[in-house]
């Protein structure tokens, strides 16, 4: 018992201090943003309708994530002069240091089951965490990269996938602090951690209605995940493998999404409201490039700005100037790397560097089409029926396995949404919508859906669609018929987390206490290429982990570093 405490209270240590780190650099954040753009040295209360403590570390991760892929210009991201300049960025906290802040104001239930309970039962799944196979196959090789040198020129001819680059992968690399990496776990549980806070502040506290009732419609979602075919699963964000960004994704797609269609209902939107909404819509495609259609509902959003007169659109092209500067460096970023302004999008490359192979980005956009099942690809390069495509998709003979699941997620889903809207009308008052606010959601949702068709609609990407449908119906409510008791709101709450990780982790936990996935350095055996540059490649499989000189290509890959910036080149 003593050294299962132990075990847990490190763990729990560690959460919290990875936690008050994004909170911090997210304050100092939004201080930097409130002297150059507002000239205002009060932090707001609220951003987008929230308690700002609540959306702080979001923010810190959003701005460590960019700042970080600015450092990698010029510095690999372990060198120690990045920890000290984002240590100088968090003594800006010292800039504004609340004097009437009481210690009273933190002892209350509410932040005990925010930042005590849940965190708590969370980390539990760190026992039976371990690395998504695509953690293997490039993530971890590709942080690795960027630890140990700055941007490389072409980097795509390492391994087509590091051309991908997501945002993840800069901040995961950061979180290399010791062989457990489960930091790299922590990032996961951050977003659930966060989802979950913003669903129960809502419930407990928020005077929103509209967030109020969509937060308890979620709430039953997440309970709900727990029952159904094969188990469960209904598209409610789960403990994902280590090295995965879906969950990010999901979670910031809907928590955006929300409290946007909430500002076009409300008719209001404070100026930082819209930075942040900026910044974090560019952050969600930062992520992962499916999390593009975001945008559709932003570019809706603008226009709703300037239709009703909130802001002009000067005011809004100065909102997003923090966008628009991360946005040219994250260009820039990925034309340098790949030679595509968005990879491996073939109509964005242009061919104006001696390392670009043309033929194939065509080759890697076919690829990440079919290993999305998407539609598309049945669509343009084999020209065959949508029911052709939905016999592979949920019929498959090849992927019984594979089908199966998509059929039971899919199946759960419809089943839980047909649940909730009996609560709905159980539960609480119908409020009525314009018929401008409908249309929006109405083209909000079609468009999701059908880039999902696609592009890909495998049930991982389409978690912040489904999430956003579930949260819709609290657009469409008012106040509760019945209120519930706060104690057992906090009850439920609990029940709903202690429900994400499953029985193997707490009886995994409770037993071995084991806090560490597994070590990659010692995953793979490897045998030497023909290479003049003396490159290595698996033995048996596909998984290079974190051995730099490790390719899966069949070409020599030379890299040249003859300047500042190395160049990658595959030779034929």
């Amino acid at each position: 018992m003593v050294q299962l405490i132990f075990v847990f209270s490190k763990l729990f240590i560690k959460y919290q201090l990875f936690y008050l780190f994004l909170f911090l650099l997210g304050r100092s954040f939004v201080i930097i943003i409130q002297r150059l753009f507002f000239s205002n040295k009060e932090l707001p209360k609220k951003i987008l309708s929230v308690r700002s403590n609540i959306i702080y570390p979001v923010i810190g991760l959003v701005s460590l994530g960019n700042f970080l892929i600015i450092i990698n210009f010029f510095l690999p991201i372990k060198n120690i002069s990045v920890f000290m300049f984002l240590g100088l960025l968090l003594l800006i906290n010292l800039m504004n240091i609340n004097s009437k802040l009481s210690i009273q104001n933190g002892l209350n239930l509410n932040n005990f089951l925010f930042y005590i309970i849940i965190p708590s039962i969370l980390i539990i799944s760190s026992s039976t965490t371990n690395f998504h196979y695509d953690a293997g196959y490039y993530h971890l090789n590709h942080q690795n990269w960027l630890r140990e040198s700055n941007l490389i020129v072409g980097m795509v001819n390492i391994f087509w996938p590091f051309g991908m680059s997501s945002i993840n992968e800069y901040i995961s690399s950061f979180l290399w602090f010791d062989t457990s990496f489960i930091l790299l776990h922590f990032l996961t549980l951050f977003f659930i951690h966060f989802f979950y806070i913003f669903i129960s502040n809502n419930i407990l506290s928020s005077e929103n209605v509209n967030l109020k009732a969509a937060s308890y419609f979620l709430l039953f979602f997440s309970f709900l995940d727990n029952f159904g075919a094969s188990g469960g699963r209904n598209g409610f964000p789960y403990i994902q493998g280590v090295g995965k960004q879906d969950i990010a994704v999901g979670v910031l797609f809907c928590f955006v999404s929300l409290v946007t269609l909430n500002s076009i209902k409300k008719k209001e939107s404070s100026a930082i409201d819209f930075l942040i909404i900026s910044l974090f819509a560019f952050f969600i495609f930062q992520l992962k490039v499916s999390g593009v259609i975001i945008f559709f509902l932003y570019f809706i959003f603008c226009f709703f700005l300037l239709n009703n007169k909130i802001f002009t659109l000067k005011r809004i092209i100065f909102l997003q100037i923090p966008t628009i500067l991360f946005g040219i460096v994250w260009s820039v970023k990925s034309y340098l790397t790949t030679g595509c302004i968005i990879f491996p999008l073939n109509l964005t490359c242009i061919n104006n560097f001696d390392w670009y192979l043309a033929d194939s980005t065509k080759a890697y956009e076919e690829i990440s089409t079919v290993s999305s099942l998407a539609y598309m690809e049945y669509f343009i390069h084999k020209n065959r029926s949508i029911v052709d495509w939905f016999n592979d998709f949920f019929l498959s003979e090849i992927y019984p396995d594979l089908a199966l699941f998509y059929r039971s997620v899919y199946l759960n889903f419809l089943i839980s949404l047909i649940v909730i809207y009996i609560l709905k009308l159980i539960f609480f008052n119908k409020e009525s919508v314009k018929k401008s606010f409908n249309l929006i959601i109405l083209a909000f949702i079609s468009s999701s859906l059908l880039y999902l068709l696609f592009f890909g609609p495998i049930p991982r990407y389409a978690m912040g669609t489904l999430l956003t449908i579930i949260g819709i119906f609290g657009f469409y409510s008012k106040n509760e018929k019945f209120t519930l008791n706060k104690y057992l709101i906090y009850f439920l709450i609990t029940i709903c987390v202690g429900l994400i990780p499953r029985a193997n982790s707490y009886i995994e936990f409770l037993s071995n206490q084991r806090v560490a996935v597994s070590d990659p350095r010692l995953e793979e055996q490897y045998v030497e290429v023909q290479t003049y540059e003396n490159w290595i490649k698996p033995d048996k499989g596909d998984r290079c982990w974190i051995n730099l000189k490790c390719t899966m290509h069949r070409e020599d890959i030379y890299i040249s570093d003859e300047s500042f910036f190395k160049v990658a080149y595959r030779i034929k």
